[in-house]
C-alpha cells in the first residue's frame, strides 16, 4: 500500500518540523486565549502576566521536548537496527540479513547493499577454504611420497636430516593452512570453566616433562571453548619453546577476565613487541628453526581473541621474562 507522501529521511524530517511548530503553536494559542476569554471577573490586581507567559512556555517547550523525543526514536530506529547489524556482521558472517521491506527508501536501498556485502564475503570465503582444502590435498601428496622415499636411504644421518626436514615442512604447512582457515564459521559460544581448562592444559604439558604453574581462578564464561583452547595451548606452547616454563595466572576483575602467561626466557626488544604479532614473523630465524617455531603461533592467538572480543599484549617483566596478558570481556 502506497502512503501519500514518499518515505524518505527528507520527507520525515519535514514531517517532524511540521508537527513541533504545529503543536507548539496550537498550544500556546490554546492557554492563552483561554486566559483571554475567561468568563469568570478577574480583578485587575491579581493579574500576574509574567507567570502565565512563563506557564505558556513551559507548556509548549514540553510538547516540543516530547514530540521531538518521539519523532528521533522514529528516526533512528532503522538506522539503529543496521548499526547493530554491522555489529553482528563484525562477530559472524552467519548473521540474519537486513529487512529490505521496512523503513525510508534510503534505508531500504542500504540494507540491500548491506545483504549484497555479506553474500559476497560469504561467498569468498566458501570459494577461499574450497581451495585451501584442495591445497592441503595437493601438498599432503608429494610430502607422503617423500617420507617413504626417505625410509629407503641407506646413510642413517642423512635419513635423519631428510625426516627433519620433511617434518618441518609439514608442521609449516600445517600451521599456514591453520592460520589461514580462521576466518571460518565460528563455533557457537557456550559457558566454559576456564579455570578447568586452564589446569587441563598445564596437566598435559607436565606429562610431557614441561614446568607448567596455575594460580588463581575464574568463573565459568560464555565464550567459544575450541578456539579459547587453541589460542591458550599457542601461548602455552609458545612459552615453554622459548622460555622453557610457563606460569599462568588467572584473575577475575568484575567486567573482565585475565589470563596471564609468563615465560623464564630472555623477553623480547619493546620495539619488537607488536612486531612478533605479524604473520609468520620470527626474531632469530636460525633459533626458530632449531625450536619449531614457524611465527603463526601469537598471530593465531590474537586473531581468536580478538573475534572473541578481547584483547591480548605482550611486556617484558621486569625480574626478566614474557608475559602475555589475555583480557575477554565478560557475557
Amino acid at each position: 500500500m502506497k502512503s501519500l507522501f514518499p518515505d524518505t529521511i527528507f520527507s520525515r524530517l519535514f514531517l517532524l518540523l511540521f508537527v513541533m511548530l504545529s503543536v507548539s503553536h496550537f498550544v500556546g494559542m490554546e492557554v492563552f486565549s483561554g486566559l483571554l476569554h475567561s468568563s469568570r471577573p478577574v480583578d485587575p490586581s491579581h493579574l500576574r502576566p509574567h507567570s502565565f507567559r512563563f506557564f505558556g512556555f513551559i507548556l509548549r517547550l514540553s510538547a516540543i521536548t516530547l514530540t521531538a523525543w518521539i519523532a528521533a526514536r522514529w528516526l533512528a530506529r532503522p538506522i539503529d537496527q543496521m548499526a547493530r547489524a554491522a555489529s553482528k556482521l563484525g562477530e559472524s558472517l552467519e548473521s540474519e540479513p537486513l529487512d529490505e521491506t521496512r523503513g525510508p527508501s534510503e534505508i531500504r536501498q542500504a540494507s540491500a547493499v548491506f545483504n549484497q556485502m555479506q553474500a559476497r564475503l560469504k561467498l569468498q570465503i566458501a570459494e577461499r577454504n574450497r581451495f585451501l582444502a584442495a591445497v592441503s590435498h595437493d601438498l599432503r601428496t608429494p610430502i607422503t611420497r617423500l617420507k617413504l622415499r626417505a625410509q629407503k636411504v641407506v646413510a642413517q644421518d642423512l635419513q635423519q636430516d631428510i625426516q627433519s626436514d620433511i617434518n618441518e615442512m609439514t608442521v609449516m604447512i600445517d600451521a599456514t593452512l591453520d592460520f589461514l582457515r580462521g576466518d571460518g564459521k565460528p563455533e557457537a559460544p557456550c559457558l566454559l570453566d576456564v579455570t578447568a581448562l586452564v589446569h587441563s592444559l598445564a596437566e598435559d604439558a607436565e606429562e610431557r616433562g614441561e614446568v607448567v604453574t596455575v594460580t588463581g581462578q575464574v568463573k565459568p564464561i560464555m565464550t567459544q571453548a575450541t578456539a579459547l583452547q587453541r589460542c591458550l595451548n599457542n601461548l602455552v606452547e609458545n612459552a615453554l619453546r622459548y622460555g622453557n616454563r610457563a606460569d599462568i595466572k588467572l584473575d577475575d576483575s568484575g567486567s573482565k577476565l585475565i589470563i596471564a602467561i609468563r615465560d623464564a626466557g630472555e623477553g623480547i626488544p619493546e620495539d619488537k613487541l607488536e612486531a612478533v604479532f605479524a604473520p609468520f614473523y620470527r626474531l632469530d630465524q636460525s633459533r626458530s628453526r632449531h625450536t619449531g617455531g614457524v611465527g603463526l603461533g601469537l598471530s593465531i592467538a590474537r586473531d581468536i581473541v580478538q573475534k572473541l572480543g578481547g584483547k591480548l599484549t605482550l611486556k617484558n617483566a621486569p625480574e626478566g621474562g614474557l608475559i602475555a596478558t589475555l583480557e575477554l570481556l565478560k557475557r
